[in-house]
C-alpha cells in the first residue's frame, strides 16, 4: 500500500497538476481546494485499486494534503529562492510523514489488486519501475528548478513554468534507461542533440558548437539523478 500511495502523490501533486492548476494555485484558493481534490480522487482511486476498504484511510491523506497546501498558500510566502526551496521541501517531507504515518496505522500490509473482481498480484518490479520513471518526468522537473534557483539564485534557472520541459523529461528517461543497460558510455550522446549550435565559418565552412542550454548546475543534477535511478532500477532486477 506504501509504494501505491507513493505513486498516488507522484500523480496527484505533479503529474495531474497542469500549469493552469499552478497559476490558479498561485492567485485563489479554489485553486488549491481544486488541486487538493484531484490528489484526493487520484489518492482514493489508487487506494481501491489494492484494497476497497482502504479508501477511508486514503480520504484522510487527501484531506490533509489539502489542509496542508492550504496553510502553506494562506500562511507562508518566500522572500526569495533559498526560501522557496525550503518550503517546497518541508512541504514534500510534510506530505510523506503523513502517507507513512497513514499507511502505519491502518496496519496495510501486501495486498492484492483486483481487477473486475478477478485478484491480480502486483509485480512490485513493475511498480518500482513506474515510480522511477514517474519520479524522472514532472516532479523533477520542480525539485530541480526549486534546488538550482535556491542553491545557486534565482538568475541560475528560470522559475516554473517557464524554459524548457519536456526535452530536459526525454533526455532523462533516455539517461535512466542507459544506465539500467548498463551502456553508460552512450549518456554524452544523450546531451548532444539539444546542446549544438551550427555556426557558419568564414562563409563557406559550417562547424557545430556544443553550448549548455541550462544551467551546469541543472544539467549536472539531472544526469546525476537519471543515472542513480537506472542503476537503483537495475539493482532491482
Amino acid at each position: 500500500m506504501l509504494s501505491m500511495m507513493l505513486l498516488a502523490h507522484l500523480l496527484g501533486d505533479y503529474l495531474f497538476q497542469f500549469n493552469f492548476i499552478a497559476r490558479w494555485k498561485a492567485r485563489s484558493l479554489w485553486g488549491v481546494l481544486a488541486h487538493g481534490g484531484i490528489v484526493t480522487l487520484v489518492t482514493v482511486i489508487c487506494a481501491i485499486l489494492v484494497d476497497p476498504g482502504w479508501w477511508s484511510y486514503a480520504l484522510l491523506i487527501g484531506i490533509v494534503h489539502t489542509v496542508i497546501d492550504v496553510i502553506k498558500a494562506r500562511l507562508i510566502h518566500a522572500k526569495d529562492v533559498t526560501w522557496e526551496l525550503i518550503w517546497f521541501i518541508t512541504d514534500q517531507v510534510a506530505h510523506m510523514i503523513v502517507i507513512l504515518m497513514v499507511v502505519i496505522k491502518s496496519g496495510a500490509s501486501y495486498q492484492v489488486i483486483r481487477f473486475y473482481g478477478l485478484p491480480l498480484r502486483p509485480d512490485m518490479r513493475l511498480l518500482a519501475f513506474v515510480l522511477g520513471y514517474l519520479l524522472l518526468l514532472q516532479p523533477s522537473w520542480v525539485l530541480l528548478r526549486f534546488l538550482v534557483r535556491g542553491i545557486w539564485g534565482e538568475d541560475a534557472a528560470p522559475p516554473l513554468g517557464q524554459g524548457e520541459k519536456a526535452a530536459p523529461m526525454f533526455e532523462r528517461v533516455l539517461i535512466a534507461s542507459l544506465a539500467f543497460a548498463g551502456q553508460f558510455a552512450l549518456i554524452p550522446l544523450v546531451l548532444l542533440p539539444r546542446r549544438m549550435v551550427y555556426c557558419s565559418i568564414q562563409k563557406n565552412g559550417l562547424g557545430v558548437l556544443v553550448q549548455l542550454t541550462t544551467h551546469w548546475a541543472e544539467t549536472l543534477l539531472s544526469v546525476l539523478l537519471a543515472t542513480l535511478v537506472g542503476l537503483l532500477l537495475r539493482l532491482i532486477v
